[in-house]
């Protein structure tokens, strides 16, 4: 299997082609960029395209990988999947819930498989995390932190003409997070605004609060504007599992658990995973079998679980968009 990236970001520089290199089904990496030069060499090399277009109509690729800015992604997913490529984008896939049904739509029609790499939950600990849940169960409630300092002036995401904002891009991580542990069907959900930038405008921050499917509480706090933060804690009736570092384990990372079980406390360890390699083998497998519905599904319960929480933030804030 042949791999196209599109857009030669700090994310693809660090952590896809590197990871993408240990996947055994992929063969071959080609890149292509506007804003950088060809680098000496890579993994598994291939081309290299300074256009976009280009690329996707030369390259003999199976498989796109998009890492652009967000207000780009959807021209680019249905261009990709135009010309018969299957597709896997940087989080947020599409940045509306309509948009997310027209690519799935067409992914479907076209008989390939798009995807959004929120990937943090291929790590092997949430495999542990729902035998836990089934033992120590049923789950009452879980609450997640994830806050950054504030980014530099020049970067993407404090720019709304690029799709930049706070919900648009910690919004997959509270997405994927209710869905991991409660399953499709959230509801209830209030939210609360955080700060706008001061010079751009954009969304720095938001609260929310939703029943998860299987009837546990969520809450979650992610933002750009404090100490950095990066934890779930997650809650069932009779025992309790605090991750730090959940959102973003470095490949090389040893996770731990401080877990609780009946007052009993003690730590958890886990040998690092690459999040990012286990998601491209997910993902190379499901392109190998044609079975590409997992990936479909996910997609629009992310969207749709973040167009609630736009809704729900928008409802107390009707002057100032958040999507």
């Amino acid at each position: 299997m042949r791999l196209l990236i599109l857009g030669y970001s700090s994310i693809v520089e660090r952590r896809v082609m590197p990871s993408a290199a240990k996947v055994g089904r992929i063969e071959e990496i080609s890149i292509a960029s506007k804003s950088r030069k060809r680098p000496e060499g890579w993994p598994k090399q291939g081309q290299f395209f300074d256009d976009y277009e280009a690329a996707l109509r030369s390259s003999d690729c199976d498989l796109v990988y998009l890492s652009l800015p967000n207000a780009w992604h959807e021209h680019w997913v249905m261009a990709a999947l135009a010309a018969g490529k299957h597709v896997v984008v940087d989080k947020p896939a599409l940045m509306t819930l309509t948009g997310s049904e027209r690519a799935v739509s067409e992914a479907r029609r076209a008989g390939r498989l798009v995807a959004e790499a929120t990937v943090f939950g291929y790590h092997p600990q949430f495999e542990t995390l729902a035998a836990f849940i089934a033992e120590t169960g049923p789950l009452t409630q879980a609450a997640a932190q994830f806050i950054i300092p504030p980014l530099p002036i020049g970067n993407f995401r404090n720019h709304a003409e690029l799709g930049g904002g706070c919900l648009l891009d910690m919004g997959p991580y509270a997405a994927a997070t209710m869905r991991i542990l409660g399953g499709d069907g959230v509801a209830d959900v209030t939210a609360l605004a955080g700060g706008r930038h001061a010079e751009t405008g954009v969304d720095m921050g938001f609260s929310v609060l939703a029943r998860l499917g299987n009837g546990g509480a969520f809450s979650g706090h992610f933002s750009f504007e404090g100490e950095y933060q990066n934890r779930l804690l997650v809650v069932g009736r009779s025992g309790s599992v605090l991750m730090e570092r959940v959102f973003t384990p470095p490949a090389d990372h040893q996770m731990e658990w401080r877990r609780r079980v009946r007052n009993a406390d003690d730590v958890v360890t886990f040998e690092p995973a690459d999040t990012f390699a286990r998601f491209l083998e997910a993902v190379t497998a499901a392109i190998a079998s044609g079975d590409h519905e997992r990936f479909h599904r996910d997609l629009l319960s992310d969207a749709t679980c973040r167009d609630m929480i736009a809704t729900a933030l928008a409802s107390q804030n009707p002057a100032q968009p958040f999507m």
